[in-house]
């Protein structure tokens, strides 16, 4: 795996588009020797999101509609494989929970339950198969190799950073204010990117000043677990309450609920307590701190 990190000693043009082109032959690589698919699809999907990030670190220099396009392929790339990585996601999440005895129901309808699964994710791999989506994305990204060496980066420079940024921490608070007034799952869904792409953004300008930013870096990483985790239970409950009643009647389907309901809450509850102490500042001296930084990393690097 390639180190995601824009050196101290590269111009800041160089450093994104190595980036960029790291990322995108990890992704070629994942699509072509696969440890096995569930690790390779969960590796693709996260390497689409720092380029993601990547590419919301310079859209005020490439402009909107360049962005806009890029950004559209990525997410589309992206998703092609999320059916996949959700179906194995929640069956791993949901037999931890039933070994931990947290799922009071039966143990033959708890196989019967998770078979169901298993054979949906089954299918979502043979569509992967038959629409050649792997050969797509690798296609896709040999062309982008060479495509992004023609953005013009020419004006690339401390702006850069204190835009990006700003605009990524900014719709971070945001979210926070929106999901602590609706507390829905969208609204939470949106504050995980938000969170995500923060974190991603800071780890590449993270090597000058690795103890500042390592530690933030963490803290957002943990914030975007927990969010993710939450996630995760809302999908969950949504195949619960859709499994028809001979597989699983209404009385299991209760019983499985409630207790991912209750988990969510003590996830929401640790959820607020952390971003409470990640985004204590406004975006103004926010970016003023992590420009200074880089400013001052940059001439001591």
């Amino acid at each position: 795996m390639f180190r995601f990190a824009i050196e101290t000693y590269e111009e800041l043009r160089d450093g994104v588009v190595r980036n960029f082109q790291e990322q995108f032959n990890y992704i070629t690589h994942q699509t072509e020797v696969p440890e096995t698919i569930d690790i390779s699809v969960h590796e693709i999907r996260k390497s689409f999101k720092r380029i993601r990030a990547i590419l919301r670190l310079i859209r005020w220099d490439i402009g909107e509609e360049l962005y806009h396009s890029e950004n559209g392929k990525f997410r589309d790339l992206s998703r092609s494989l999320s059916s996949l990585r959700d179906y194995h996601v929640i069956i791993c999440d949901l037999a931890d929970r039933f070994e931990a005895e947290e799922l009071l129901i039966p143990e033959s309808r708890f196989i019967q339950f998770i078979n169901h699964l298993n054979d949906k994710k089954e299918l979502e791999y043979q569509h992967l198969i038959n629409t050649k989506v792997m050969d797509t994305i690798r296609n896709t990204l040999k062309q982008s190799y060479v495509d992004v060496q023609l953005y013009d980066l020419r004006r690339l420079g401390p702006h850069t950073i204190e835009k990006g940024v700003k605009r990524i921490y900014q719709n971070c608070l945001k979210h926070i204010e929106k999901a602590q007034n609706e507390l829905t799952d969208t609204a939470l869904h949106n504050l995980r990117k938000g969170t995500k792409y923060l974190l991603y953004q800071m780890q590449l300008v993270e090597e000058v000043w690795p103890d500042y930013f390592n530690n933030y870096s963490k803290a957002l990483k943990e914030a975007t677990d927990l969010i993710g985790d939450d996630h995760n239970l809302v999908e969950e409950i949504i195949i619960i309450n859709s499994m028809p009643e001979s597989l699983l009647p209404p009385a299991d389907k209760k019983k499985l609920t409630d207790a991912l309901n209750m988990e969510r809450q003590h996830l929401h509850e640790e959820t607020w307590q952390l971003m409470g102490k990640i985004f204590t500042e406004d975006p103004d001296s926010f970016i003023k701190r992590v420009n200074s930084y880089w400013l001052l990393g940059r001439q001591t690097g």
